[in-house]
């Protein structure tokens, strides 16, 4: 996996095995030059299934850290220039990836969510704190990276459909952390997540601890500019 911090000028490159690989490189990083934006990549698998899942998870992760002064600010503009309404291609489910590379060889990739023909997937939030990055490349890595946890959601979740996820985005744009999707609030979702990843794995506290004590008092958690 590896992620960016991207600015107008300037692009800060991290390859990593494991979140706690990231940690380490973070730490060692002198640079404190503020940035725009995030894009973590992700190997894509045969199937299109760590696609899926991230599809799926999407409005709990962009919710969950959003950390504009104004609710989901980037949320926002990310929608002002996406494709769709909603900043998310509308036909993953089912998927297909002919089609769908035949519509972005004819439009900008300007969702938050891109399969690149590399194999590889964007997935682009707003600046976070280093701590923050360590916890979603965690959740990354444990729920989509992770064959078992990958396979077990995707069951969990198989009778899904496009139109969930989007109404799961519109959800999150009015209501942020407080929304409603897929049967319960986003920020349980993430309390829920953050706890069973924490009861089956003995470095999940420490990592996971920033987002979820903020959730716990409906916070958000704020990007500290440098």
């Amino acid at each position: 996996m590896r992620v960016e911090k991207i600015s107008d000028t300037s692009k800060k490159l991290y390859n990593f095995e494991t979140s706690r690989n990231l940690l380490e490189k973070l730490q060692e990083d002198t640079c404190d030059k503020a940035y725009d934006y995030l894009n973590f990549y992700i190997k894509n698998d045969n199937d299109s299934n760590k696609l899926k899942l991230l599809v799926i998870l999407s409005p709990i992760f962009i919710a969950s850290f959003d950390s504009s002064n104004k609710t989901l600010d980037f949320f926002k503009n990310a929608i002002a220039k996406s494709n769709f309404t909603y900043a998310l291609y509308e036909h993953f489910f089912p998927f297909d990836e002919e089609k769908y590379f035949d519509f972005y060889r004819g439009h900008d990739s300007s969702e938050d969510i891109i399969l690149g023909e590399d194999g590889f997937i964007r997935f682009r939030v707003n600046p976070l704190d280093d701590d923050y990055i360590v916890v979603l490349a965690y959740l990354i890595e444990k729920l989509i990276e992770d064959d078992s946890n990958r396979q077990g959601l995707l069951r969990y979740f198989a009778k899904i459909r496009n139109d969930i996820v989007i109404n799961g985005r519109r959800s999150i744009l009015a209501n942020g952390i407080q929304a409603f999707y897929l049967s319960k609030y986003v920020v349980v979702w993430m309390l829920i997540i953050c706890e069973r990843l924490m009861k089956k794995n003995n470095d999940a506290g420490a990592i996971l601890m920033p987002i979820y004590d903020k959730l716990n008092k409906l916070q958000r958690p704020i990007f500290s500019k440098k």
